[in-house]
């Protein structure tokens, strides 16, 4: 699926429609700094009940977000090589299968990533505009 987006505004609604239908599943978000993956989580967030502030875990490299559906958002951003330990983090958010698991930089762990999960891959455009393709990739979630 192809969406094209003209402000962070329409990138949040965007997200919000797909949280909207999601209850749990791995979400793997790709794509350049800015390009809009937090800003898409936030609505993706807000799409699955939750009402607290969406900011990126760069520094922490996870947080919980706890609504409806809990959201558990991992940023490797600041990644230089795998961790054994984070990655044992995301297969147990994984496991649980009580939330929307949303990873920023999931090329960073490509070789972890399972089959069974939704890419989504954003380009920014001019100004505030984006390129959103949304693929599930294995079974659907």
């Amino acid at each position: 699926m192809l969406i094209r987006t003209q402000s962070d505004k329409e990138t949040m609604e965007a997200g919000k429609r797909l949280g909207e239908s999601l209850k749990n599943g791995l979400i793997c978000l790709f794509g350049d700094l800015g390009a809009g993956k937090t800003t898409f989580i936030r609505g993706l967030a807000d799409g699955i009940g939750i009402s607290s502030r969406i900011q990126s875990p760069t520094f922490t490299y996870q947080r919980v977000h706890a609504g409806k559906t809990k959201l558990y958002h991992f940023d490797f951003y600041r990644l230089d090589k795998p961790d054994q330990m984070m990655i044992n983090e995301l297969f147990d958010a994984i496991g649980k299968q009580d939330g929307v698991i949303a990873v920023e930089w999931a090329e960073k762990i490509w070789d972890f990533l399972p089959e069974k999960r939704t890419d989504i891959r954003f380009k920014h455009l001019e100004g505030d505009c984006r390129e959103i393709i949304i693929r599930q990739v294995g079974s659907r979630l």
